[in-house]
């Protein structure tokens, strides 16, 4: 279920931000808080228990995945939170002019309830956080403008949530900085597991230009990165820092194999 996402929905709140609620096998995992508390109002409308999981994670060090945590956390029931080592450090981005977009005070406040880890760990048989291992990452931090301190950022504090099941890989990949391909291929060695069959999360393909939301892969690299999925058989749900118009160019070489992410959906996957 997603609990908030950059698209509304009838009644609800929605925001720049992602928070996702799970359910396997009889366990229940919450993925990002979005921006703000905003997703507690949500799940509270959509009868979604969010302080009834067996574990929750932080994907990534930014405020649009962290920021609802210091709601959630205010109370006794909430469960520690697993996050990088590196989440609270000091990150920016540059587009729109350079500003932090790093955890925001409220939820540092709580840093004592969150598990830090600094590779991969399994939280269970089949479920397992998956960091980068993939080197180099940094020259992407470079090209997308969002640095790490004074450096661009090797997004060594972004994880993804990897759920192993009957069909295949199921992976959370939240904002995919790092690259979809290389979180697929990181998810692969983990778990141990050569298919994956579903991949969910922001690509981060989304930009402005002169106020206008545009999206900042080539067609060349749209079309790659369409293959690749293709080629893996994967279907991808997607969507927050993903935008419309990379959306609509996916969807065409993607069709069915493609679908929305937005507040107050449930699917199911894997």
């Amino acid at each position: 279920t997603v609990l908030i996402e950059n698209t509304p929905a009838e009644g609800l709140k929605n925001e720049h931000g992602l928070s996702l609620f799970i359910e396997h096998k009889g366990k229940n995992y919450l993925l990002d808080s979005g921006s703000s508390g905003d997703f507690l109002y949500n799940a509270d409308r959509l009868n979604i228990p969010v302080y009834d999981v067996s574990a929750c994670i932080l994907s990534h060090g930014h405020y649009d995945h962290a920021g609802g945590f210091g709601e959630y956390l205010k109370d006794e029931k909430a469960p520690s939170v697993y996050a990088m080592r590196d989440a609270f450090g000091k990150y920016l981005s540059g587009n729109g002019g350079l500003h932090e977009i790093g955890i925001p005070e409220t939820v540092l406040a709580y840093s004592h309830k969150f598990i830090l880890i600094d590779g991969v760990t399994r939280l269970s048989e089949d479920v397992f956080l998956v960091p980068h291992t993939t080197k180099g990452l940094s020259s992407i931090g470079e090209r997308t403008l969002l640095y790490k301190g004074d450096k661009p950022d090797d997004f060594s504090h972004e994880l993804a949530l990897v759920f192993r099941t009957e069909k295949g890989l199921v992976i959370f990949g939240s904002c995919s900085h790092g690259g979809a391909e290389n979180t697929v291929k990181e998810a692969k060695a983990a778990a141990d597991c050569g298919r994956v069959c579903a991949y969910i999360g922001g690509l981060h393909m989304k930009g402005k230009k002169e106020g206008e939301e545009i999206c900042i892969y080539s067609d060349s690299e749209v079309k790659s990165l369409s293959d690749f999925f293709l080629s893996e058989d994967i279907t991808v749900y997607t969507g927050h820092c993903t935008g419309a118009p990379a959306f609509n160019k996916l969807k065409a070489y993607m069709k069915d194999k493609l679908f929305p992410l937005s507040t107050s959906i449930t699917f199911n996957v894997g």
